[in-house]
């Protein structure tokens, strides 16, 4: 039976959502919950608040404090190699090491980025129980909040992925110089090696003046994604899956850290241990020009998501004659799922870049309407398959 995905409806959700500011601890992200909670009663899908409090600290003042260390450290570094020093390997492997720690996802940094804290939020979550019996669940997932920065997100996203490559290949080039110059081999004390190996130090503190503030609508980041899970709600509150529980869950505070998602899976994850357990997360799910992406794996190394969702999305594209583009999202770039493909879940993103995302201009002008029509059909299909398979 052929689902009428209405992306007129779920066009309307983008331009509410877009009039507000949903910074996270602003009255406009408040709003954002109630209008959430309100269109949930619309629909019969009761979308009951589960809050949580956390700290602002981590993303507002350690982090900065964190890339300043980092970028000192590296600058640190290019000191010795000019002066000479027998500091100039312990420098390197130092640099190194916290490198490696900066890159790597573990649960120490999840714990750390989600602590309790004095501020309260809320994820929303809402239920549609199967009609014939319980043999899992699907997450529908979204987040309702928004926040901007000064620099465009290709900016950012390239002083990241430089600074730290750049940062790793200084680490290498000091700690082998300084092993060389212990055996006698001294490459130590060029000015203009000096003046290159700056670079890094210089990509790091830069984006310690990339301060988050509340400038953006949000149109596409991410009204969009919020969109599609509201309408494909209400379209399954209609006529359930047979086999599946489907959860449809408004995420809190993803932009200071995907608190709102790790609180949700720290509470939750035993629960979802017992029966297969499926993740689709829609976060800017198409770009301004309506091209459809999916996020295929993330981090360094690279971590891969879910084959089996993926495949079905692919799929179901397909079928419909057209594509969808798979995106690697290297460091510096986060999602919903992530933490929850990262415990070991099936669990995938839709997601796509845009040059709008943090910005003033991510407004509901940037909304293909087809490509939000599309991302539906597509979410449809994927759950409707899935329910099909697990019977």
């Amino acid at each position: 039976m052929h689902e009428h995905f209405d992306g007129q409806k779920a066009f309307q959700h983008v331009a509410r959502l877009a009039e507000l500011r949903r910074l996270p601890g602003t009255p406009g992200e408040a709003e954002a919950r109630d209008y959430i909670a309100e269109v949930g009663r619309e629909i019969g899908v009761e979308m009951r608040p589960e809050g949580f409090s956390y700290s602002s600290i981590p993303s507002s003042a350690i982090l900065p404090f964190l890339y300043l260390l980092y970028s000192g450290l590296c600058f640190a570094g290019s000191l010795t190699y000019l002066w000479g020093t027998s500091l100039t390997a312990i420098c390197g492997a130092t640099i190194l090491l916290a490198s490696c720690v900066g890159l790597t996802w573990s649960g120490a940094k999840e714990r750390f980025a989600a602590r309790d804290g004095r501020k309260e939020s809320a994820n929303l979550v809402g239920e549609i129980k199967a009609s014939a019996g319980t043999n899992g669940t699907i997450l529908l997932c979204a987040h309702y909040d928004s926040k901007s920065h000064p620099m465009p997100v290709a900016v950012r996203a390239a002083l990241y992925m430089l600074g730290f490559s750049s940062a790793i290949l200084l680490g290498l080039t000091l700690f082998v110089a300084g092993i060389m110059a212990a055996v006698g081999k001294d490459t130590l004390g060029s000015q203009a090696g000096f003046y290159v190996s700056l670079v890094p130090a210089l990509l790091i503190f830069a984006l310690v003046f990339n301060r988050t503030s509340n400038n953006s609508p949000g149109a596409l980041d991410d009204a969009s994604g919020e969109a599609v899970i509201l309408e494909a709600a209400r379209l399954l509150a209609q006529r359930p899956l047979e086999n599946l529980d489907v959860r449809v869950i408004s995420f809190g505070c993803e932009e200071i850290g995907l608190i709102g998602s790790i609180k949700y899976l720290h509470a939750h994850e035993e629960e979802f241990k017992r029966r297969p357990l499926f993740m689709m997360n829609f976060d800017m799910p198409f770009s301004p020009g309506g091209d459809l992406g999916l996020n295929s794996g993330f981090g360094i190394p690279p971590h891969r998501t879910s084959e089996r969702l993926n495949e079905l999305s692919r799929k179901a594209a397909g079928e419909m004659g057209f594509e969808i583009n798979g995106i690697f999202l290297p460091v510096g770039a986060s999602a919903d799922h992530m933490p929850w493909s990262k415990h070991g879940f099936e669990a995938t993103g839709f997601v796509s870049t845009s040059p709008y995302m943090h910005r003033s201009g991510d407004s509901i002008y940037r909304i293909d309407r087809e490509a939000l029509r599309r991302t539906g059909e597509v979410a449809l299909a994927v759950v409707r398959e899935l329910d099909q398979q697990v019977s």
